[in-house]
């Protein structure tokens, strides 16, 4: 009868933790420092204010902190990092409670993308006015909101029956569906709805009646809104890659760091078009109020449509505020 060899002194040794910690504490820092640069530019500096700043806003930051502060409980109580074999070895009870975390960590996940992609999504409905565009981006947040519902919500809490079955695997008739099928498809949906955030504005900046500096500056505004497709695919890679439920404690790490910064990214892009107010007035405070007017101001979009010159003649659209002005 074979036996499975012991592991050695350096396998068991072996832990990287510290990347999941420290990266972890590193996007926190830069997530906040842009979250009160939009929160300052808003309140002090935007001319008008909407209801996002208050809602959409606070809940994609909260959730995000949280999902990183779960990451760094994942290191310092849940053993991520260290190989499997070495709780079953040292204290098997930390396998339990890393697995109480990751249970967490899949619905937090799924709300730390979910309102920052809505808030992009609000902003594009209070730019856009084409019919077409709006219908689209409807869509595109109905399918955004319905993915983090059944992903986030009846995913985590179906998965495995019954639910305490998440961590306790001596529960008796126990059971889970594939996890990794959900940890490796849960980003597909999330590129898809990245790309169309990323072409929803092409038909629009095209009837621009803009300079050729201004409507690039105008497309750089609204290709940071989609640019966490980026970290989307490699999550969806890392996850994909990576056979997670072999060696979870340790395996995860890298997948969770992913996760972070994922979520962060889309928070900061969904930031980034708001502070535009903040950073005009420093310009201008500096006296660099031409160059102000000629790069920056080009945040301003006049409509191109028949339709909403009319409406609205002689007004034109702010993406930092989303409102005429």
């Amino acid at each position: 009868m074979s036996t499975e060899p012991t592991p050695s002194p350096e396998y068991l040794a072996q832990n990287v933790g510290a990347r999941l910690f420290n990266t972890s504490v590193a996007f926190i820092v830069v997530t906040t420092f842009f979250y009160l640069l939009y929160t300052v530019s808003q309140i002090f500096f935007a001319e008008r204010r909407n209801w996002a700043i208050w809602t959409l806003y606070p809940m994609g930051y909260t959730f995000f902190i949280t999902l990183s502060t779960v990451g760094i409980l994942s290191v310092k109580i849940g053993g991520d990092g260290r190989h499997v074999e070495y709780w079953d070895i040292h204290d098997p009870t930390v396998i339990v409670t890393w697995r109480k975390l990751q249970t967490s960590s899949g619905l937090l996940y799924m709300a730390a993308v979910t309102f920052p992609k809505v808030s992009i999504l609000v902003l594009y409905l209070r730019v856009f006015m084409d019919r077409k565009v709006r219908i689209a981006t409807w869509a595109v947040m109905g399918i955004v909101v319905g993915h983090c519902v059944f992903t986030g919500i009846i995913t985590t809490f179906a998965i495995c029956q019954p639910f305490a079955y998440n961590w306790d695997k001596t529960i008796r008739g126990g059971h889970c569906g594939d996890l990794m099928a959900v940890y490796e498809y849960v980003s597909i949906p999330n590129i898809l709805t990245d790309l169309a955030i990323l072409v929803l504005p092409h038909s629009t900046i095209r009837q621009l009646r803009t300079g050729k500096i201004q409507r690039v500056g105008i497309i750089v505004t609204f290709l940071a809104g989609g640019l966490g497709i980026i970290t989307s695919i490699i999550r969806f890679v890392a996850f994909y890659t990576s056979d997670m439920l072999s060696d979870s404690t340790y395996r995860s790490s890298i997948t969770f760091i992913y996760s972070v910064v994922e979520s962060s990214t889309y928070f900061i892009c969904s930031c980034l078009p708001g502070t535009r107010p903040l950073l005009m007035a420093v310009l201008k405070k500096l006296g660099f109020n031409p160059v102000t007017g000629r790069y920056c101001g080009s945040l301003n979009i006049i409509p191109a449509s028949t339709q909403v010159l009319q409406q609205h003649p002689n007004e034109a659209h702010d993406i930092s505020s989303g409102q005429f002005v």
